[in-house]
């Protein structure tokens, strides 16, 4: 029985982590990513500033995190010195719904929402920025999931279903 658990919970984290590397859009030339990273690291809260500047160096150093999405957050947020005590639930909810308002989330907050890029299915990722805050677009800080051997990236989601929000809190 516990086996069988065990199988349903490492299928479950395979699923719900996965992005398609086609979609959503990665960053190019749309936009300037150097500039976006610079402007959210200048424009929140000291604690969002070291989630944001720590994931940086580690999609910089190309780091390779076991696991699912869950646990490359995770690691970041460790790794920026806020352990899961240090961490505040803004709003939480069901993959389902009632779903959050855009204007609640800062860069460096950990977000669960439905990735409408890849089945509905749902997705964790670290907010940066708005790239399009009308049409509820975002780029984020993504790791792939699925146990595979990719380092995360930035990538543009669409965030019209946020289910979760996690701060960081000193």
């Amino acid at each position: 029985m516990i086996k069988i658990l065990i199988c349903l919970l490492v299928l479950t984290n395979i699923i719900s982590c996965a992005t398609v590397s086609t979609s959503p859009k990665t960053v190019g030339s749309n936009f300037n990513l150097e500039e976006i990273l610079n402007n959210a690291e200048a424009n929140t809260s000291n604690n969002g500033r070291r989630i944001l500047e720590t994931s940086r160096a580690m999609i910089s150093d190309k780091e390779i995190v076991v696991g699912g999405c869950w646990n490359y957050i995770n690691k970041v947020y460790n790794r920026a010195g806020f352990s899961t005590k240090q961490r505040l639930t803004i709003f939480k909810s069901k993959l389902k719904g009632p779903y959050v308002k855009g204007d609640r989330i800062e860069p460096g907050d950990w977000l669960y929402f439905v990735n409408h890029s890849y089945s509905g299915s749902e997705h964790s990722a670290i907010f940066v920025d708005w790239t399009d805050e009308e049409r509820k677009l975002a780029l984020m800080v993504s790791y792939e999931g699925e146990n595979r051997k990719k380092p995360a990236m930035y990538k543009e989601y669409n965030l019209s279903n946020i289910y979760n929000i996690i701060r960081a809190n000193d």
